[in-house]
């Protein structure tokens, strides 16, 4: 159980002034630093909290761009950091998205209680110390992406930094200079992303090593590691979400009757990776018998009617499961977690009318996080705080939008037709070149089994597709929890989660396969 026990100690750090002018508007770098006392798992700790931000330079503008971030530091009686301890770098995704989530709920010292499964309840909100800290495993920097959270970048500099490479050059600046400033080079490293920031952890792991900060390892959830099949809109697309389609319909009591969740799933990958995928391959040639076939049982794995299942073609994209699945009660499922549902204002439109379970949960994270970082923390800056950077992610103007293209690692050019570069983030190739370049590398990658966002299933298929030799595939493992996209939200998925990664911090390196919990798959029967 966690008590905060006192708080003391703060003093503000400013650099000398220069005007803003000179600065590309950016403000001075600067640190606000707390110290505090709190009790987890039984024992006393005593850590900094430092609310700062940090200048990053682009190969065109200096400043470009300014990064804030809340540390949450162990220190001694004499109040020093330890340069032995890990320390772990963590970011949202987005991309463009602030890191308020991860702030406030997941491993700091505190974290917002919204319950088991977000209900959209109104202010006050439950601002609770963190029983689920990782503070006694390792140091923590949350950091804001530019121009999100507290984060700013120079409009001069927004063509260069709102990119997928752009990006990760950006934040491995900042790791640099953070880690420089606070003498931890010699510090094990480690990365923590979930959603778009898989795309950019998985990156970064290969970049960060280029520019001589290699990492001891990186836990990515909720993940997205290649764009091809969400671009495209192919077959794969449709396999991928299967298995979490069957998972949230026996959640909601309509599919799967009598069976866990792990067996559940189990039967839907099997589906999906024999009878569904032969189907969906065949296409316009698949016989009338097989058609039906198929879409008999992919109705009793979902839950949704044979009729709707044929009249999609078998191929039932996202949006229109959410809305389909809780029709007849006037409900649609979260775009982010299929445990939560909520009421719909135009059932009849084949889409949702908007984002049930963000809707209930953003309100209580931004109130807690305005109110944390100020209250409590002392940051000073009464600027409030964007949830997303505000560039246009359906547009194509460079410095508007965001270009998501991403340049490739030489080792896997030769697979991409010798081209530099794909039009889209493919990250597999990053995260594989990054293992071997560095075999001690660990990577843990974990999966919500409701996540109607980043599906499981096709992250499952991405990890098979890295092509490492077989003995650095023990680098790499998976792990499941009961929840939706963001897994720490989920009461009961967080204990495990950090139950994880305490094994994972402590495994050895490049050996994470005691932590892998795939089921096996059966054999092909040729």
């Amino acid at each position: 159980m966690a008590e905060l026990e006192s708080k003391d100690i703060r003093l503000q750090i400013v650099q000398p002034d220069q005007s803003e002018e000179k600065n590309n508007g950016m403000p001075e770098e600067n640190e606000t630093v707390t110290r505090h006392t709190t009790r987890v798992n039984g024992e006393d700790m005593t850590y900094q909290a430092v609310v700062g931000n940090i200048w990053v330079d682009t190969k065109k503008v200096r400043p470009a761009a300014s990064m804030f971030h809340v540390d949450f530091l162990a220190i001694d009686k004499q109040g020093r950091t330890d340069p032995a301890r890990p320390v772990t770098f963590i970011f949202n995704g987005g991309p463009g998205s602030s890191t308020t989530f991860l702030l406030m709920g997941s491993f700091g010292p505190k974290r917002v209680d919204t319950g088991e499964v977000a209900q959209g309840l109104p202010a006050p909100y439950s601002l609770v110390e963190n029983d689920h800290s990782l503070l006694p495993v390792s140091d923590l920097v949350f950091v804001d992406a530019p121009g999100a959270g507290s984060s700013k970048v120079a409009e001069k500099a927004k063509k260069e930094i709102w990119s997928v490479d752009g990006d990760v050059a950006a934040f491995s600046q900042f790791i640099r200079r953070w880690i420089t400033k606070n003498h931890r080079w010699n510090s094990p490293k480690y990365l923590f992303g979930e959603s778009y920031g898989t795309v950019r952890g998985a990156a970064l792991s290969y970049r960060l090593l280029q520019d001589g900060a290699a990492l001891s390892g990186i836990t990515l959830i909720s993940n997205i590691l290649d764009y091809a099949h969400t671009f495209s809109g192919d077959d794969q697309l449709y396999i991928g979400f299967f298995p979490t389609y069957a998972a949230s319909a026996q959640y909601q009591g309509k599919a799967g009757k009598g069976l866990s969740v792990q067996e559940q799933v189990q039967k839907a990958r099997e589906f999906a990776s024999g009878p569904y995928r032969q189907a969906l391959a065949m296409g316009d040639r698949l016989s009338k018998a097989d058609f039906d076939a198929v879409a008999s049982e992919y109705a009793h794995l979902t839950g949704l009617s044979v009729d709707y299942v044929r009249q999609s073609n078998l191929r039932i994209p996202v949006e229109r499961f959410s809305k389909e699945l809780l029709r007849p009660q006037g409900k649609i499922l979260g775009a982010y977690d299929g445990r939560v549902a909520g009421f719909d204002l135009d059932q009849a439109r084949d889409q949702e009318t908007f984002l049930i379970d963000d809707a209930f949960l953003s309100p209580a994270y931004t109130a807690t996080v305005e109110s944390y970082v100020r209250d409590e923390l002392g940051y000073k800056d009464h600027e409030l705080r964007r949830d997303f950077a505000d560039f246009d992610l359906d547009g194509t103007e460079p410095g508007k939008s965001w270009d998501w293209k991403h340049t490739l690692p030489d080792s896997s050019r030769v697979k991409a037709v010798d081209w530099e570069y794909t039009p889209f983030p493919r990250v597999i190739d990053d995260l594989a070149s990054a293992i071997a370049h560095e075999p001690g590398l660990k990577v843990l990658i974990g999966n919500g089994w409701y996540d109607l966002c980043t599906p499981f299933f096709q992250t499952e298929f991405d990890i098979d597709h890295l092509e490492l030799p077989k003995a650095l595939r023990r680098n790499v493992a998976l792990t499941y929890y009961p929840s939706g996209h963001m897994i720490y939200t989920a009461p009961k998925a967080l204990p495990k989660l950090v139950d994880d990664l305490d094994k994972f911090y402590a495994a050895p390196s490049g050996d994470v396969s005691a932590l892998d919990e795939r089921e096996p798959m059966p054999g092909l029967g040729l």
